[in-house]
């Protein structure tokens, strides 16, 4: 037995789930969870516990070949698929916030559109990247919105929606241009295309913001997508502060039928871990 086979013998039976279980949401545990695992096999235990989905922030890393072959896994077990990152400059300042970058970030939409087209995911993330100090707030705001209305022309004719994540400057990025859900909001709406929304990540804006129920309740129309994360220390739900059952219900209350991605890690290394993450979901899932 080498080594590979000897992984997937230790690792694979405590990932079996305990029973079948049906969720009120669509939760999408990210690739990467279990490092040490194949992408195919990854998708495998998502799916035996029941998740109908899965994101990737770095799919576009992969050659086209490897992205179909992980769409024919997906397809083989039923799987939809959420985000992965559109934009290479997206955490500096060549990303939306500044014009001369406008042609980069075009480019990678378009590449956007390309894998699109052979994964069939349903979101992408985009970032505005890191504000400039020689631009004021408002030219930022304005470039940014030229940039999605451009974006937008890209994707019209596709089924993929482009989703601009505000993130928190208090714990992970530092000088990023779009942090709070108004904010969001304001460029989203100027933009006003039905493939241009906000990914509301509960991680980030419960540490920006808080308020968190009543701001997916206050700017809901122009939300497309959810990414999950407790806070502190970005990990499972019931590792933090959020009572992610209330949570969970107010989006199921509102009637959403995207995805929430679980982009956050796990208390508990491996195995034990990724099986204590799920049963936390299965737990925080139970609101009606």
């Amino acid at each position: 037995m080498n080594r590979r086979q000897l992984l997937y013998s230790t690792l694979a039976p405590a990932a079996m789930a305990a029973e079948p279980y049906k969720y009120n949401l669509r939760y999408a545990p990210r690739i990467g969870l279990i490092p040490e695992l194949p992408i195919p096999r990854q998708l495998e235990i998502y799916a035996e516990w029941g998740f109908k989905a899965f994101e990737y922030n770095g799919l576009p890393r992969h050659s086209n070949d490897e992205i179909a072959s992980f769409r024919k896994k997906m397809d083989e077990l039923k799987m939809g698929m959420g985000v992965f990152v559109v934009n290479r400059g997206g955490w500096k300042t060549s990303a939306m916030v500044d014009k001369q970058y406008h042609p980069e970030f075009l480019a990678d939409v378009k590449r956007a559109v390309e894998i699109h087209n052979i994964i069939g995911n349903e979101c992408s993330t985009v970032t505005s990247g890191v504000g400039v100090p020689n631009l004021s707030f408002t030219e930022q705001t304005r470039f940014c919105i030229e940039a999605l209305k451009r974006a937008a022309e890209i994707v019209d004719k596709t089924k993929l929606m482009l989703v601009l994540e505000p993130l928190n400057i208090r714990v992970d990025h530092a000088g990023y241009f779009v942090v709070f859900s108004d904010h969001a909001a304001e460029i989203i709406s100027s933009v006003n295309h039905p493939n241009v929304r906000i990914l509301f990540d509960i991680y980030h804006q419960q540490i920006s913001e808080g308020n968190v129920i009543n701001h997916i309740r206050k700017y809901w129309d122009w939300i497309g997508y959810f990414q999950v994360g407790d806070v502190p220390g970005r990990k499972e739900p019931g590792t933090g502060e959020v009572n992610w059952r209330n949570v969970f219900k107010a989006i199921h209350e509102k009637g959403f039928k995207g995805i929430l991605g679980m982009e956050h890690g796990l208390s508990v290394p491996g195995m034990p871990g990724l099986r204590k993450c799920f049963e936390e979901y299965r737990k925080a899932d139970q609101f009606a």
